[in-house]
C-alpha cells in the first residue's frame, strides 16, 4: 500500500512524507521534554553525575575515619597539597618575571600581566566555591576541585618554562645567529634592548632579536594558569582539611596546614637557588630554569596526590541524608531533656499518689 502510494505521490511527496514523520517526532519530544534542548542536556549531566543513596548506604565503618581524631602524620598528609602549591609559588615569583622580560615584554606591560590573574580569580573564585559546596560527585566536594586546580597548576609550570619554544614551534621567527644580546644576568631587558656597541634599525630588530607572538601568548597563559589556579586550589585544599577532622582536630590541623606551607615556600626558593646548570640534571632537561620547574612539578604532583588520596569524603546527598538523621535525633533527645514534667516507672506512681492526697487535703480545708 505504502509502495503505490510513492509511486502515485512521486518523490515530492515522499518528502512531504519524511518532512510530517519528522515534525510529527520532534512535537512528541517537545511534549516528553517541555525544558527544551537545555533541560534535557541539565537534566542528563545532573543524573550522571548525582549519586543518590539510600539511607541504608551509610556504612559507619566506611567513613569511621571521619570521626576519630587525626595523627600528626595523617594531618601533614592531608596538607601536603598546599606544600606543592607554595613550591609552585616560589618558582613563579622567581622566574616569571625573568621569563616574561626575555621574549619581549616590556616593564610597563609585565605588570599587566601579573594583573590578570587576579582579575580572573575575582570573578571565578566565588562561583568555584559555590560549585564545590554543591558537587555532588561521588568522591566529594572538594577532592574533585583540588584535582581540578592542580592540573591547572601543571599546566602553568610545563608553559611557563617552555613558552618560547612552543612559540618557535608555532612560528615565531628566532633571533639571528649573530646578533648580540645582553648576557649580564641571561636575560634581555625586552626584545628592543641591544648593546650599545650594535646599531640596529628598526626593520633589523626582528630578525636580529627575534619575533615572538606566540611565545609571549604561551608564556603569559601558563602565568595565568599557574598564578589562578594555586591560588584557587587553597581554598579546597583547607576545607577538605576541615570536612575530614573532627572540630577538636581544626587547631591542629589549620597549624599543620600553615607550617607545610611555610616549608614550601622554603624548600621551593631554596631549590631556585641551586645552580643546576653544573649538574647532571641540568645538562639533561636543558637549563637551570627548566630542572627546577621540572622538579617542583614532580614534587607538586606528588604531594597532591598524598592529599586527595588520604582520606575518603561522604558525598554530599549521602551527607544530607545523614545530617537529617542527625538532626531528628537532636531534636527528639532535646524534647525529651526539655520534658521534666514527665515521670515514668514507680516514680510517677509516687507522684500521683501525693497529688491525689494533696488534692484531698484542700477540700477537706475547704
Amino acid at each position: 500500500m505504502t509502495e503505490k502510494l510513492y509511486e502515485y505521490v512521486g518523490f515530492i511527496g515522499r518528502l512531504h512524507y519524511i518532512r510530517d514523520s519528522i515534525r510529527e517526532s520532534w512535537h512528541l519530544w517537545k511534549e516528553k521534554h517541555p525544558d527544551g534542548l537545555r533541560g534535557c542536556l541539565k537534566s542528563s549531566l545532573l543524573n550522571f553525575s548525582e549519586h543518590k543513596p539510600q539511607d541504608d548506604e551509610y556504612d559507619k565503618t566506611e567513613y569511621a575515619h571521619l570521626h576519630r581524631r587525626k595523627t600528626r602524620q595523617e594531618l601533614i598528609r592531608v596538607s601536603a597539597a598546599v606544600m606543592g602549591i607554595e613550591f609552585s609559588y616560589a618558582a613563579e615569583t622567581a622566574f616569571v618575571s625573568p621569563t616574561l622580560l626575555k621574549i619581549g615584554v616590556d616593564h610597563q606591560y609585565m605588570t599587566f600581566v601579573w594583573a590578570l590573574s587576579p582579575l580572573v580569580g575575582f570573578f571565578l573564585t566565588p562561583i568555584l566555591g559555590s560549585i564545590s559546596d554543591r558537587c555532588q560527585l561521588k568522591i566529594g566536594r572538594r577532592r574533585p576541585f583540588i584535582i581540578l586546580m592542580s592540573i591547572g597548576v601543571i599546566l602553568g609550570l610545563l608553559l611557563v618554562p617552555n613558552g618560547e619554544d612552543l612559540g618557535y614551534m608555532a612560528g615565531d621567527i628566532p633571533p639571528a645567529q649573530n646578533a648580540t644580546i645582553r648576557t649580564v644576568i641571561s636575560y634581555r631587558t625586552s626584545a628592543l634592548s641591544y648593546e650599545r656597541n650594535v646599531t640596529l634599525t628598526e626593520d633589523e630588530d626582528e630578525l636580529k632579536l627575534g619575533y615572538h607572538p606566540w611565545g609571549i601568548f604561551f608564556t603569559i597563559l601558563g602565568t595565568v594558569l599557574l598564578d589562578f589556579d594555586a591560588d584557587a586550589c587553597q581554598s579546597p585544599a583547607r576545607a577538605y582539611l576541615l570536612d575530614v577532622t573532627i572540630l577538636e582536630d581544626h587547631a591542629r590541623g589549620l597549624s599543620t596546614f600553615t607550617i607545610m606551607a611555610g616549608l614550601g615556600g622554603f624548600f621551593g626558593y631554596a631549590t631556585g637557588g641551586i645552580n643546576w646548570d653544573i649538574t647532571m640534571i641540568g645538562e639533561l632537561l636543558g637549563g637551570h630554569v627548566r630542572a627546577v620547574f621540572t622538579l617542583i612539578t614532580i614534587v607538586f604532583i606528588i604531594c597532591v596526590i598524598c592529599t586527595v588520596t588520604s582520606f575518603k569524603e561522604i558525598p554530599l546527598p549521602l551527607l544530607e541524608i545523614v545530617g537529617a538523621a542527625e538532626d531528628c535525633s537532636k531534636d527528639e533527645c532535646t524534647r525529651i531533656i526539655k520534658s521534666t514534667d514527665v515521670s515514668y516507672g514507680a516514680l510517677a506512681e509516687k507522684e500521683d499518689k501525693d497529688s491525689s492526697g494533696d488534692e484531698a487535703e484542700v477540700k477537706r480545708s475547704q
